[in-house]
């Protein structure tokens, strides 16, 4: 099945190089955690008997998630196109629902492989035992779907590598900073809470880290909901680009 194959292309294209794809966002979450989760092992968490370090890490593992499944999807389709190869892909006996889907499923793969090489690599430096499952598996799947999708439409839109690194700087980087990764969001300033309280990628932190400690900032029923929408919203933008062709199709 094309469908099948184009997975299992995506999978060995990312875990071919596995030293760029997996070790490195190891090596940037141990970094932070050493250098924050040391450094600012002072600063109040707000939850009671949660301490800095502890907090930090799930928000550094579903960082991590967010950020290696954008990329799988995003720089696999303007490699793709870059190097012409798209040709074979788009001549290839696949559907273009099959073909989003395919692209999307190797991205959450590529998420959850590399959240749960930081989780293993990072967890000695905290002291939790997981509160709820259910949570820290729903929010990271949706969040790799979400981000799977946002790197769907970047592939698509953008042309070149410099559109790209644009779209990274300009609308994945704000995103994943206001959401409370590295501090909770109940200490902002009212302005930026305002904005914080914007961001899908809020929800999805605020959830994934309720999972590990049994606190969180927001009802996570809304949460749930509140991403599953936006999961929807963003997939059903990139198929449709896809399925029309801008900037993909030539």
């Amino acid at each position: 099945m094309p469908f099948i194959a184009l997975i299992k292309k995506e999978i060995f294209r990312f875990s071919s190089i596995w030293v760029q794809t997996i070790l490195g966002p190891l090596a940037t979450a141990l970094l932070y955690q050493l250098i924050f989760g040391h450094q600012l092992s002072s600063v109040s968490t707000g939850i009671a008997h949660i301490n800095y370090a502890t907090y930090l890490i799930p928000g550094l593992v579903i960082m991590q998630v967010l950020l290696n499944s954008f990329g799988n999807s995003s720089s696999s389709l303007i490699q793709s196109k870059y190097t012409g190869n798209i040709i074979f892909i788009l001549m290839a006996p696949i559907s273009n629902w099959s073909m989003y889907a395919a692209y999307l499923v190797s991205s959450i793969i590529r998420g959850i492989a590399v959240g749960t090489a930081v989780y293993l690599g990072i967890v000695w430096f905290g002291t939790f035992e997981l509160q709820h499952l259910w949570a820290v598996f729903y929010f990271a799947f949706m969040g790799a779907a979400i981000t799977g999708g946002l790197g769907m439409i970047a592939g698509i839109v953008c042309e070149k590598f410099d559109q790209l690194a644009g779209f990274q700087s300009f609308v994945m980087v704000p995103l994943i900073y206001l959401s409370g990764i590295f501090f909770n969001i109940q200490h902002f300033d009212p302005l930026w809470k305002k904005l914080a309280m914007l961001d899908p990628f809020l929800y999805i932190v605020d959830g994934f880290r309720y999972g590990f400690i049994g606190a969180a900032n927001f009802d996570i029923m809304y949460g749930a909901l509140f991403v599953l929408i936006f999961a929807i919203i963003a997939n059903g933008i990139g198929f449709g680009l896809l399925k029309r062709g801008v900037k993909f199709k030539h």
